[in-house]
């Protein structure tokens, strides 16, 4: 069979966070972060859009970020429902797993997971089923 022909297999990121850090798969990923460590971890993106921010969007991964006047992401986007037709929403759907510790919380409800620096805030409003998380900056940290 030609290859042109064969389905692309889309690469599955697991997301483990602990108090003390957060890897994608066996990366180490520190927030703020730069467009460099993504592009380390994810590739380089499928999309780019420039608004107020510059968005950045993973379409085959299901991860967006937006990057601030100071060239800093302070957070990284993940969607797990392709419920959302926003422009700023990655075309497929998150196919890994997150771990808290060593639990899978991949489909668990949560509000805010404060992990000392870094945070997990679901997406989507509280009457209804999260479509996903965003992991970065906690701002409660002191």
């Amino acid at each position: 069979m030609l290859k042109f022909f064969k389905k692309k297999k889309q690469k599955e990121f697991n997301i483990h966070c602990s108090t003390d850090f957060l890897k994608v798969n066996e990366h180490l990923l520190n927030f703020p972060c730069i467009y460099s460590d993504l592009l380390t971890i994810f590739g380089e993106p499928t999309r780019k859009i420039d608004s107020s921010n510059e968005y950045l969007i993973w379409d085959d991964f299901g991860f967006s970020c937006s990057v601030n006047d100071n060239d800093q992401i302070l957070s990284l986007s993940v969607y797990q429902g392709n419920n959302n037709p926003s422009e700023y929403v990655p075309q497929k759907s998150f196919n890994g797993k997150l771990f808290f510790e060593e639990d899978d919380i991949t489909y668990n409800e949560f509000s805010k997971i404060g992990l000392g620096k870094i945070a997990i805030h679901r997406l989507g409003s509280e009457s209804e089923t999260r479509f996903g998380f965003s992991i970065g900056i906690n701002n409660d940290y002191k």
